[in-house]
């Protein structure tokens, strides 16, 4: 089996990266658009140039400065869906939530972090499963902004393999992640799922409660993309995968693996309507 790595740049790398205080900012409705002149870049293939309103840079707050560690989504006015091993051993007031924004280090909303769940099954060993979490935020997101807004989590049904999907993220560019270099700009890459068989011929002990994607070599998830949206297209975009973990060094040829959301549907608005009673 390949060993693993666990895309988050908090509890992977110890380079904290500099920040510039956000301010508010306005763009347009988001588009996703290819631009062919852009670099490959190893988490996406592309620059995205119009914001994703339901994105959001999760930061920790170390040496006077803020830092992008994960990703996530938005799902509720007060609620982030992301990655379990994201937020599992941080302390809620040392992390905060930015959205509204294609530029972690400047621009967007900064929002106060007051509680998260982690999903009570979550574990690491003998294999990581569970991997999700929600986390609340003070004040609630400004929905009413074109730039902020939630993202449809869609029905039970389960995506299947051969589906177009988009990742979106921070993530590293460079494939080893001890090297970890963030992009500012978030970038995207458009993919394919494969099936849980062919995941698990590939080297990876996945469940069906996860979903994977597999792109060309130099393409595909990395440190810092961790908690991260897989979006499946359509006249209303869904949420389909979180960002979970995939090989050692990154965008090698291997599949990236995903929190499946349809199979946490209950947890997820069990949650959110605690939280908002």
């Amino acid at each position: 089996m390949f060993s693993i790595k666990l895309f988050c740049l908090y509890l992977c790398v110890t380079a904290v990266a500099a920040w510039i205080a956000p301010a508010e900012t306005t763009t347009d409705a988001v588009r996703f658009e290819k631009t062919a002149t852009e670099p490959t870049r190893i988490n996406g293939g592309h620059l995205v140039n119009e914001t994703v309103p339901f994105q959001i840079s999760l930061q920790v707050q170390r040496r006077g400065r803020w830092s992008h560690f994960c990703g996530g989504s938005i799902v509720s006015a007060q609620h982030v869906l992301t990655a379990a091993h994201c937020v599992e051993k941080m302390k809620v007031e040392n992390i905060s939530v930015v959205v509204g924004t294609l530029n972690w280090k400047s621009g967007g909303l900064r929002h106060r972090v007051v509680a998260k769940h982690v999903h009570p099954q979550y574990t690491m060993s003998p294999r990581i499963i569970n991997d999700i979490a929600l986390i609340k935020v003070t004040p609630p997101f400004r929905l009413n902004r074109a730039d902020v807004g939630t993202i449809h989590l869609g029905g039970a049904d389960r995506v299947g393999e051969k589906v177009s999907v988009r990742l979106t993220g921070w993530g590293s560019t460079t494939p080893a992640t001890a090297s970890a270099s963030l992009p500012d700009h978030l970038q995207a890459l458009h993919y394919s799922t494969i099936s849980n068989e062919e995941c698990n011929q590939k080297g990876f002990r996945v469940t069906r409660n996860e979903i994977c994607a597999l792109a060309t070599q130099g393409q595909g998830a990395c440190v810092g993309d961790s908690g991260g949206p897989l979006i499946m297209a359509g006249s209303r975009p869904q949420l389909v995968g979180i960002v979970s973990y995939g090989s050692a060094t990154c965008a090698q040829g291997r599949p990236d693996v995903y929190t499946r959301v349809s199979s946490f549907l209950p947890y997820i608005s069990k949650v959110i309507n605690q939280d908002l009673a």
